[in-house]
């Protein structure tokens, strides 16, 4: 890792090869949750045509991302915080699949679309889960990137 000379340069942890990765890693991981969230909501709601069906999607991510955020933060300090953040993402990905594999004609051939639904919101808690653990995992990762006189 190179040392930056500058300290009152804006852009100087941008220089950084580890921070730029791991910034980009985090934009297009949440540009991806926005479109899974986005697509989620469009698809209960074509399976139940009941706006309220939307607002329980954002509620069954909440209440266990909430809920956790204090356990998270503990869990967060005391272990390794890479490991930590791939395991997440990795486990978001998991979530994702499966999210794929309820779109599929052939499940629906097999499930009725109140299961269906019943299986999102499920799907949709475990991300909440992941979710108290990850965003917090990204912030002290750039800590641990950027040194400490960069850091304003």
């Amino acid at each position: 890792m190179e040392i930056i000379q500058k300290t009152n340069d804006p852009w100087a942890a941008m220089r950084i090869a580890e921070y730029r990765n791991l910034m980009l890693g985090r934009f297009l991981f949440i540009m991806g949750l926005r479109m899974m969230g986005t697509l989620v909501g469009w698809w209960v709601y074509e399976l139940t045509n009941e706006p309220f069906a939307i607002g329980l999607i954002g509620l069954s991510e909440v209440i266990p991302a909430v809920s956790l955020s204090l356990y998270a933060g503990h869990v967060i300090d005391i272990s390794e915080k890479r490991k930590l953040l791939l395991t997440g993402v990795t486990l978001y990905l998991l979530c994702a699949l499966l999210l794929l594999g309820l779109s599929t004609k052939f499940t629906a051939n097999f499930l009725s679309n109140h299961w269906i639904t019943f299986a999102i919101y499920i799907i949709i808690f475990f991300t909440g889960i992941f979710r108290s653990f990850t965003g917090p995992s990204f912030g002290t990762m750039v800590a641990s990137i950027v040194p400490k006189d960069l850091l304003q």
